[in-house]
C-alpha cells in the first residue's frame, strides 16, 4: 500500500501525489489485493523503469497536491500548469496526455445547435476544488447554475438521479464511465468549449537535473505508440467526442 513519506531528489524512489478519492480510469487502489491500477500507474511504470526508479503513490486531497510537492512529501503529480497556484515553483515535464472537457446530459441534443443553446439555463454539476476558467463568463452571467460535488463518481450519480441537468467533466473520465457503468438512463455528449487540457507531471525543483530523462521517456512513449496503447487500455477504445 502507498504510504505517505518525505522524499529527496537523489532517492531511487519517485513519490507521486494522487487524489485520494481518485478512481478509474486514472488511479485506483484495491484494499483487498493491495494493488494499484489505472492510467497513472501504467504511465509511471514505464517512466520508473526508464529512470530506474521505484514508483510510490501518496494519496492526498485535490487542493493539496502542489503543497505536498513543495513540502517534499511527494516528488510530482499529474497537474496542468493552469491549475497550479505558483507554476514557477515547479518543474514541468512535457505533455504526458491531453483531453477536453465537455458537457453531458440525459437529453439527446437537437442537431446543429451550438453548445450554449444546449446548456443555457441548466444546472450543471461540477467538481469542488476544481477551477473552470473557461466557464467563468457563463457562471458569472448566470447562464448556467453550478452544483458542486465532492467526486467525479458523484457527478454521474447525481445526473442519473436528475439532481442536476448536466455535468461537465473531462472526456477521458466520461468515456470510461459511460462505457463501464451501464446506467439505466443513456448519457449524451453535448459538446465543449474547444479548450484542451495538456497534462504534464509537475515536479519539485530538486528534480530539474533529471527532467531530460523524464521527457525522453515521455517522448519515446508517444513515438512508439505506447502512450496511445495505455490510453486505449484504460480509457476505452470508444471515444465519446461526437454526438
Amino acid at each position: 500500500m502507498s504510504k505517505p513519506g518525505y522524499t529527496k531528489s537523489h532517492s531511487q524512489e519517485l513519490v507521486v501525489a494522487v487524489v485520494y478519492s481518485e478512481s478509474l480510469p486514472f488511479y485506483s487502489y484495491d484494499q483487498q489485493t493491495h494493488s494499484e491500477q489505472g492510467l497513472y500507474t501504467d504511465i509511471l511504470r514505464y517512466i520508473g523503469q526508464s529512470l530506474d526508479l521505484e514508483v510510490r503513490y501518496l494519496p492526498t486531497a485535490r487542493n493539496k497536491i502542489d503543497q505536498d510537492i513543495l513540502e517534499h512529501k511527494a516528488d510530482a503529480g499529474f497537474i496542468a500548469r493552469k491549475w497550479l497556484a505558483s507554476p514557477n515553483s515547479f518543474v514541468l515535464s512535457g505533455t504526458v496526455f491531453s483531453y477536453n472537457h465537455a458537457f453531458y446530459g440525459l437529453e439527446q441534443p437537437a442537431p446543429k445547435t451550438d453548445v450554449l443553446s444546449k446548456v443555457k439555463g441548466k444546472s450543471v454539476c461540477l467538481r469542488e476544488n476544481y477551477q473552470y476558467p473557461e466557464l467563468t463568463q457563463w457562471l458569472s452571467a448566470g447562464m448556467i447554475s453550478p452544483i458542486y460535488v465532492s467526486s467525479h463518481t458523484r457527478l454521474f450519480e447525481l445526473l442519473q438521479q436528475s439532481r442536476c441537468d448536466l455535468i461537465y467533466t473531462n472526456t477521458y473520465r466520461a468515456t470510461w464511465t459511460i462505457d463501464s457503468r451501464n446506467d439505466q438512463k443513456p448519457v449524451y455528449y453535448l459538446g465543449g468549449l474547444g479548450e484542451k487540457d495538456e497534462i504534464p507531471l509537475a515536479f519539485s525543483p530538486e528534480w530539474a537535473q533529471r527532467m531530460p530523462e523524464v521527457n525522453a521517456a515521455i517522448a519515446e512513449m508517444h513515438r512508439s505508440g505506447e502512450m496511445q496503447r495505455i490510453i486505449n487500455k484504460n480509457v476505452g477504445l470508444m471515444a465519446i467526442n461526437e454526438p
